[in-house]
């Protein structure tokens, strides 16, 4: 299928149940707007839902009350957030018809709460006749909304007018990067590391991705973008152009890179490097009312999960289709798998999993999307 539109332009391009692909163009203002415009019902949708798990925990005696008190917790990261993606999240509410209050919990979700899903990603060569170039292969399990988040997978192509073009996997109402590349072909997923050092006082983890990738071009670049801005939460930073990859292990205040072993990165959900072992936390609790079993946020099921990755990508010469099925592995895919996505930076395309049964990684069909930032998009 071949999707042609006139730049600039924002349109919603395509829809499907599991998966919706929006283009967004302009200022911050416009890109915003639109985005709440083309997704408001969805953004309404999720709003009641969070509401109804809200009603759930307190048994219906304090739903509102506690709802006030989450938004104002998220108003906390206010003064951290820069003037360009305040003023877009601002128009995405106003599009959707909804407060700023919930577009703000939606785009600081991960950091209020330490950043709760279990993920796990690898960077590895393609390799094709004589030439071999990095993809990028990630799975985002989270453990509540799951059925809600894997039936409106949004691919955002946006084009600011500041800046370059750049590719974002999310939902309705996220201004963010958590999986995404640009036009320089640096692709990027982060996941969760568990820490003990974490701040309220530093830039949304998300947007923090979001302005490395719109105004940088290379990996370092990328790298040393993310590090430069006050720092939130416990993450692993998996970055892959063409020809490199690094991994970038934060908390709040600290940072460490690690290179590829033998071609290879593989990363789940805990600081591997000596030098962040000092601020390694203890293994997360499990959010009340979720599907998943304690063992899912444990330790050893982050360990387990790269022992397999690696076990997987040691010494074979790896292929899109081996590498969806190592997304779709039983040791590595999670229950509660609501996105699965492989970058392929060099053809400028990605294979995203389109389903609405979990996990999507497993159930979903695989649909790759190319010329991501020509005037004419792929879908296949």
């Amino acid at each position: 299928m071949s999707i042609t539109f006139q730049q600039p332009n924002s349109a919603l391009l395509f829809q499907e149940p599991g998966l919706q692909i929006i283009r967004l163009a302009g200022s911050p203002t416009e890109m915003g707007w639109t985005h709440g415009r083309l997704l408001a019902g969805q953004i309404s949708r999720m709003r009641r839902e969070f509401l109804r798990y809200l009603g759930r925990l307190t048994l219906g005696l304090g739903a509102v009350p506690l709802y006030l008190l989450i938004c104002c917790l998220a108003w906390r990261f206010r003064p951290f957030i820069p003037a360009a993606l305040w003023e877009e999240l601002r128009a995405v509410a106003q599009g959707a018809g909804v407060h700023i209050s919930f577009i703000l919990f939606v785009n600081v979700l991960d950091d209020l709460l330490n950043n709760i899903p279990r993920c796990s990603t690898f960077a590895a060569p393609l390799r094709q006749r004589e030439a071999a170039s990095y993809i990028l292969g990630r799975n985002l399990d989270y453990p509540l909304f799951a059925h809600t988040l894997c039936r409106y997978n949004t691919v955002q192509l946006l084009f600011p007018a500041d800046g370059q073009p750049l590719v974002s996997i999310s939902w309705p109402g996220y201004c963010g990067v958590c999986t995404g590349m640009n036009r320089a072909q640096v692709a990027l997923g982060q996941l969760t590391a568990s820490t003990s050092d974490v701040s309220m006082a530093g830039v949304p983890s998300g947007l923090r991705n979001r302005l490395a990738l719109q105004y940088h071009r290379t990996v370092s670049e990328v790298a040393a973008a993310i590090v430069s801005r006050p720092g939130t939460l416990g993450a692993n930073l998996m970055i892959a152009a063409p020809h490199e990859a690094v991994l970038l292990e934060v908390s709040a205040r600290h940072h460490q890179v690690r290179l590829p072993e033998a071609g290879i990165l593989t990363a789940t959900n805990h600081y591997q490097s000596s030098q962040m072992q000092p601020w390694r936390g203890a293994a997360f609790r499990r959010p009340p009312l979720s599907p998943l079993q304690a063992y899912c946020f444990s330790t050893e099921y982050s360990h387990a999960r790269n022992r397999r990755l690696q076990e997987l990508l040691q010494g074979r010469s790896l292929t899109i289709a081996q590498a969806r099925q190592i997304l779709a592995d039983p040791l590595i895919a999670n229950p509660c798998d609501v996105n699965s996505v492989i970058f392929f930076p060099t053809a400028d395309e990605l294979h995203i999993a389109q389903g609405v049964e979990l996990p999507v990684s497993q159930r979903g069909r695989f649909r790759r999307l190319s010329d991501l930032f020509g005037p004419t998009l792929q879908v296949d």
